[in-house]
């Protein structure tokens, strides 16, 4: 977000603009200022950060314009500028081309020959650049690798040293940063080093190490419940021919289970011999049958055994512990290389069981060291227990020393390697690939700003219409496409070919409104600011145009609405400051005016913007405001050329909403005077000065007419105090409004 204006000079009337106390821009900004007071030429810079190119018109301006975090955007330096879009007068003219035509999609002609060719050419040129560019690009690349290699290769180094495992290339780079002005200062001697190193280690910060689980699996469990198995044996009236192939053997005792009840083969159909089904029958014994169920349990079960301890790293010990701990971690390993061993012995001898369950086998397997394991993870978790009581006891002298440990490191590493050279020489060579940058960001300007010329955005005709139709409902206005890109407008069928201001207007507010989002661009990414957008528009659209402001833009990074109308500053106000707050500045929205004065030394104008007077926001429109203005001046001591100068309008401001209160029944204000003073003369007096001079083209004219300031102020004060003798009660009131005495 744009966040300040901090100094504009040379920029139409902002000849020396500072921002100073004003309240900074946030998300929802609400600019008000009547004609001529600089909102339009505001908008313009605007234009300028969306379009760099537009700088060429405004010829020895300066400006500074502040982002939020700090950056900055100034007349030579507009890079990568936020996503900006302005809406004003420029926008109309410049996107309304022709009577019912928005802007061509693509250019057509002679003159697109003439532009794809200076494409072309900058495209060749382009390619050269690029060349050299890429390697400009590799020789900085290669210094620099070369650089981090040195500092990846010594910051490990150091890792080891201090036994912080994450010190690494960017906490050298850091800390070369800290000491590079006097780097000598930093180097330790190597007793002093030595020193330093062994209280580190010794005073090293650990974490908390968890207890290690013992393992689940006893080897010598499963040994004892294999051997109960290989003593039990079953007999069976064996068929010679089922024994010797096992696979025959499981397929026809899944088929025996299907015949108890049938002496006919489920599987061919011819009936099973009484002497055949005995025969089966006495080979799959019951007793047989359980034993070798059992057995291939046993035997499942070997085969699944999986033994894992799971252990800490060892450098996760302080370092008097850790040659402890890599003993156990053997003794862990020899030991499940042990178990693993015996669970093979024991899942050899149930296989025999399977081939020989009429006989006992012997279990002899050797599980003696069964219970090591259990010592050994009692061992270590002792070795954890101390190894956690110890991590307390760390000193803070751990911190100095690890400091100084590594500023010497980076000290030594800055001056053997002769970094300043190095970088002096990167940065040169940096200096030269960001040239050739420029250059290919320049061509790539250029060529932007021609494809510009030859295709403008591509807008949907029926997102122009959604909006046009909202804008004038009663007009009958539509777009359609036509060949060549473009939109025509109609109205009741036929071209609309005369078409008002204020429809061009609504039309080219629709079309901007359309852009916004155009080729995936999106809103909160986006800074919009709108200029007097009912400008050439009565007063019954200020509603349509009010809700496409605050339904359209909600979701806009920043918004700036800037105009000359009270009933659209009223609506934009209520929606976003609060009326229990007098319409404060919020964190999310502030208010503004921008305002125009008289520089009597040199006698020019001056455009400024300031925060919103209390009287403009307080109250629902800027008659209050104007009142004091024209009070301020009747009443002032030293009355100001600026002041007499815009003491004409003020006065036809003022006179023209107070009589039109009093006597609605008469349209013009001029003829209403009657009620403020009693003779012809004066009434004369009041309506040409309202007039005539409200419409004055220069200063020069003011200045031309003798005693052009007393006889200002004179006509004010007439004002007011008819309006004192007539109304005591509304000047009593008004006083009171912008305090200051009746």
């Amino acid at each position: 977000m744009i966040t300040k204006i901090n100094r504009l000079t040379n920029f139409g009337n902002y000849r020396h603009f500072q921002w100073g106390n004003t309240t900074p821009f946030t998300k929802c900004n609400l600019i008000y200022g009547w004609n001529y007071s600089g909102k339009t030429t505001l908008s313009r810079l605007f234009q300028i950060l969306a379009e760099p190119s537009q700088l060429g018109h405004w010829q020895g301006c300066q400006f500074d314009v502040e982002l939020q975090g700090g950056s900055r955007l100034t007349q030579t330096n507009l890079a990568n500028p936020p996503r900006i879009k302005v809406f004003n007068r420029d926008f109309i003219q410049t996107n309304f081309l022709q009577e019912h035509k928005a802007p061509a999609v693509f250019i057509v002609g002679g003159s697109t020959i003439h532009l794809r060719k200076r494409i072309t050419r900058l495209n060749e040129h382009e390619t050269k650049i690029g060349t050299i560019k890429g390697r400009l690009k590799e020789n900085h690349q290669q210094l620099q690798r070369e650089l981090d290699s040195l500092g990846t290769t010594h910051a490990s180094s150091v890792a080891t040293l201090t036994g912080d495992k994450t010190y690494n290339r960017t906490k050298l780079v850091a800390e070369i940063g800290q000491i590079k002005a006097t780097p000598k200062s930093f180097i330790l001697t190597e007793e002093a080093l030595q020193a330093k190193v062994s209280l580190l280690r010794s005073t090293q910060e650990w974490t908390d190490i968890d207890q290690v689980a013992n393992s689940a699996t006893n080897p010598d469990t499963l040994r004892q419940g294999l051997s109960t198995v290989m003593q039990k044996t079953a007999s069976n009236e064996a068929i010679t021919k089922l024994k010797e192939n096992r696979d025959l053997e499981s397929w026809i005792r899944t088929g025996l289970s299907h015949h108890t009840d049938s002496a006919q083969c489920e599987f061919c159909g011819s009936t099973i011999s009484t002497e055949r089904l005995v025969t089966l029958q006495r080979h799959f014994s019951k007793a047989y049958e359980d034993l070798a169920s059992e057995v291939a349990s046993q035997l499942a079960t070997l085969e699944e055994t999986e033994l894992i301890i799971a252990l800490p790293d060892e450098r996760d010990f302080v370092p008097d512990l850790r040659a402890q701990f890599v003993v156990l971690k053997v003794r862990i390993a020899d030991w499940i290389t042990w178990a693993n061993a015996v669970i093979g012995e024991l899942t050899t001898l149930a296989k025999q069981k399977q081939l020989g369950l009429e006989t006992q086998i012997a279990c002899v397997v050797d599980t003696s060291r069964a219970s090591e394991v259990v010592q050994i993870v009692v061992d270590i978790n002792a070795l954890v227990t101390t190894h956690n009581q110890k991590r307390t006891q760390i000193d803070r002298e751990k911190r100095a020393a690890k400091e100084a440990i590594e500023k010497h490191q980076a000290a030594s590493f800055y001056l053997t390697n002769n970094i300043s050279a190095r970088e002096a020489a990167i940065q040169t060579a940096k200096d030269k690939d960001d040239k050739a940058q420029n250059i290919l960001t320049g061509i790539a300007g250029k060529k932007s700003a021609i494809e510009v010329q030859i295709q403008q955005q591509s807008i949907a005709a029926k997102k122009i219409n959604e909006t046009v139709h909202f804008l004038l409902p009663d007009n009958n206005i539509s777009v359609a496409e036509v060949p060549g890109g473009s939109f025509e407008f109609w109205r009741d069928g036929s071209p609309a070919n005369n078409l008002s201001e204020g429809e061009k207007t609504a039309i080219t507010f629709a079309y901007f409104l359309a852009t916004l989002e155009n080729n995936g661009a999106s809103l909160n990414q986006t800074i919009v600011f709108i200029d007097d957008p009912i400008s050439s528009l009565d007063s019954n659209h200020i509603y349509a145009i009010y809700a496409l402001i605050t339904k359209r833009l909600d979701s806009c990074l920043q918004v700036f609405v800037s105009t000359h109308n009270g009933e659209l500053y009223t609506l934009l106000k209520d929606y976003w400051f609060e009326a229990r707050q007098q319409f404060a500045n919020r964190p999310d929205a502030c208010a503004y005016l921008t305002r125009r004065f008289i520089d009597t030394a040199n006698m020019q104008w001056h455009s400024t913007l300031e925060d919103a007077p209390i009287l403009l926001r307080k109250y629902k429109s800027e008659y209050q405001f104007v009142f004091e203005q024209l009070h301020t001046f009747s009443t002032s001591q030293n009355p100001t050329l600026h002041e007499a100068y815009t003491s004409p309008n003020l006065l036809r401001k003022f006179l023209e909403a107070y009589l039109g209160f009093q006597k609605p029944c008469v349209s013009q204000w001029s003829k209403k005077l009657d009620l403020l003073f009693d003779t012809d003369a004066e009434r004369t007096e009041i309506q040409k000065f309202s007039d005539d001079a409200s419409h004055l083209q220069g200063l020069n004219r003011a200045l031309q007419q003798p005693d052009f300031i007393s006889n200002s102020q004179s006509a004010v004060k007439k004002v007011i105090q008819a309006l004192k003798a007539k109304d005591l009660p509304h000047y009593t009131s008004m006083c009171t409004v912008i305090g200051v005495a009746p």
